[in-house]
């Protein structure tokens, strides 16, 4: 067991090494050329590996939140991959039984994230239960805008896009907030701040990019 837990450890820094490059490449190279979708392809599978082996490996040292934040940050990255497959919301496509699934599962993990944190501050009465509770809080408010989205149909003409690549950097955030955390030991930073840090410094940048993506109102792209 030992070996597997072993060879699972070295699979998965091998799987965050290459999202952490093929993410930062598909950044740069952007939608509009060639190589942007096989890079992203890469991003997506290092990401499934990172999800797989993340999840064994807090099942094994029972580590809870590991466990939150590996589906919390997958789900980023599958909802931004289901986004290319549902360009057709606003036509009367309906979503598939596997994005309700999704849906589903996040929403009870994003309610157990935030079940986490109060447990934490009220009986364990810890500091850093902030960090479970912005996590959870955000998976829920993302949950109930696609859930919205699926029932509603979408309100403007790009929203696929946007979602894209609003959840793909959101997973590529999650990638670095690993890293970081990871590297906590050699980074004299208060840890909220090392798991907090790079969504606050680095959501407002793909807000800027959003804004970029040319979108209108259904109604008046009908008109």
């Amino acid at each position: 067991m030992k070996t597997v837990f072993t060879i699972t450890i070295l699979i998965h820094v091998l799987a965050g090494i290459g999202a952490l490059i093929s993410g930062a490449l598909a950044i740069i190279l952007k939608r509009n050329t060639p190589k942007h979708k096989p890079v992203g392809r890469v991003y997506f599978w290092c990401m499934t590996v990172i999800f797989v082996t993340g999840v064994f490996l807090s099942v094994c040292k029972g580590l809870l939140f590991l466990f939150f934040i590996a589906i919390f940050t997958y789900y980023a990255t599958i909802i931004a991959y289901r986004a290319l497959r549902l360009k057709n919301l606003h036509n009367g496509q309906k979503p598939a039984r596997l994005d309700w699934f999704i849906q589903f599962v996040a929403g009870l993990t994003f309610i157990g994230l935030v079940v986490f944190a109060i447990y934490r501050y009220m009986v364990q009465h810890s500091p850093d239960a902030v960090i479970p509770l912005a996590f959870g809080v955000m998976g829920v408010l993302g949950v109930y805008r696609n859930v919205k989205r699926f029932i509603d149909g979408p309100k403007e003409t790009m929203y696929w896009l946007k979602i894209h690549v609003g959840n793909m950097c959101g997973s590529y955030i999650g990638a670095i907030t690993a890293f970081v955390v990871n590297q906590s030991e050699h980074i004299p930073v208060n840890p909220i701040l090392l798991w907090l840090g790079p969504t606050f410094i680095l959501v407002p940048v793909i807000m800027v990019e959003l804004k970029k993506i040319k979108s209108k109102p259904l109604e008046q792209s009908l008109s």
